[in-house]
């Protein structure tokens, strides 16, 4: 079966909102299970926030790079049973080389590669009936445990230290990484690909008042039993689905004790010239007169840069537009390594998930005092409701991983109060 646009509405046993790897594996497993299903998806493709672009000569991962704790992650298995290779992923495998201001970096007191240790030590007493922010957890301890903290919540999470829990994130699974060389966001497009969905379409509406489910899309209505709800937090939050009734109060909870990072990338290309940097090394820019960030130097021998920024900063870029923001990085570059950068430059891509409609945001983080929401949002609402993605994956959240994870065991869940065949 293929991806198809819209067609009649159709009572059937589960309503799957999104088609990213959350919605896409709601499909398959009510597929398997003998139940009837609708995928509605806004954008008009698959995948969500996992996108591989090919239109700058060479697969870029806009979204989602890293297959996280890969001997846990379903991605891991996929990957070998599609035939699609992976590759041992260790950040900044190529080396690194850090700057301030463009220029190269000599000071190394109070670094934070040299606290990042201690802030883990620190992190150790925190819990969810105490937690606290990455801000908080180092507010009295030296300045390269602080710097530490600023540099792993804005560059992994991308939201600013002080509002980051650490409760939540430590409990986070930890593993070796893989890398796709032909793209993380192919390989889910991949795995979708047979699932019908109604791409284009969007869900502004579901009651949820009488025995089953009403889904309102631009197209028509679309009746079910259930509901399966895989839109990003950020979606959720700027309530661009109406639900009648309103949410549960426990559910609405849940919904704004999460937030949404703002981790972000631009793809520049350039026509051959390696401006010192071998294949795979960073070249990290420290905090100065910008925002400190990261400049990933041609991954898999491409001639590509991924410009990785997050935080308040990457709200900032992101709202240049892509032509303001890619000029605003190809000048960050510039100043490193000098004028042949512009002279070399091709073209480049903005992937700036804070201003994208459909996500507002990169992926979720829980606000402090908040670790416990990702649990209670993946509770079913009238057993009718239910809510999958990375958001609601506990020590999976923020992966594709995670997102797989919720979606499986939804449609799980739904085929055991159906009576259908798991």
């Amino acid at each position: 079966m293929s991806q198809t646009s819209a067609g009649p509405s159709s009572d059937v046993d589960v309503a799957i909102i999104g088609a990213g790897a959350a919605g896409l594996t709601a499909a398959r497993t009510a597929a398997a299970a003998g139940l009837s299903f609708v995928v509605v998806e806004a954008r008009n493709r698959i995948g969500g926030r996992t996108v591989t672009d090919t239109s700058l000569g060479a697969p870029v991962d806009g979204g989602a790079t890293y297959i996280h704790f890969s001997d846990k992650n379903p991605w891991t298995t996929i990957a070998g049973d599609l035939g699609v290779e992976t590759r041992i992923g260790n950040w900044r495998s190529g080396g690194a080389r850090e700057f301030r201001d463009g220029a190269p970096n000599t000071d190394t007191a109070g670094g934070w590669r040299s606290g990042r240790g201690k802030m883990w030590e620190l992190a150790e007493d925190v819990d969810f009936d105490n937690d606290v922010s990455f801000a908080q957890l180092t507010a009295k301890a030296p300045p390269d445990v602080a710097a530490a903290a600023a540099s792993m919540s804005r560059g992994a999470v991308g939201e600013e230290p002080d509002r980051v829990s650490v409760a939540d994130y430590a409990r986070l699974y930890e593993g070796s990484n893989l890398i796709v060389p032909s793209g993380y966001g192919a390989l889910v497009a991949r795995y979708g690909d047979g699932v019908p969905v109604r791409l284009g379409v969007a869900a502004t509406a579901i009651d949820w008042s009488g025995q089953g489910v009403r889904v309102t899309t631009p197209a028509g209505d679309i009746r079910a039993k259930t509901a399966v709800i895989t839109v990003p937090i950020g979606v959720l939050q700027a309530e661009k689905i109406r639900f009648t009734p309103a949410l549960p109060r426990e559910t609405v909870r849940a919904i704004d004790g999460l937030g949404m990072g703002a981790l972000s990338k631009i793809a520049l290309r350039f026509d051959g010239a390696r401006f010192g940097a071998n294949p795979d090394m960073h070249y990290v820019e420290l905090p100065g007169q910008n925002p400190g960030m990261s400049f990933e130097m041609w991954p898999f021998d491409s001639n590509i840069v991924i410009c990785w920024f997050g935080a308040d900063y990457a709200r900032e870029v992101n709202r240049l537009g892509e032509a303001g923001a890619i000029e605003h990085m190809l000048a960050r570059l510039e100043k490193i390594v000098g004028p042949e950068a512009r002279k070399t430059f091709l073209g480049g891509r903005h992937f700036g998930w804070s201003a994208d409609p459909f996500a507002l945001g990169g992926y979720s983080y829980a606000k402090v005092g908040q670790a416990g929401a990702r649990d209670a949002l993946r509770r079913p609402v009238g057993e009718r409701l239910w809510f999958a993605g990375e958001a609601c994956a506990g020590k999976a959240s923020m992966t594709v991983g995670g997102a797989h994870q919720t979606g499986e065991q939804a449609v799980r869940a739904i085929a055991v109060k159906l009576g259908g065949r798991r």
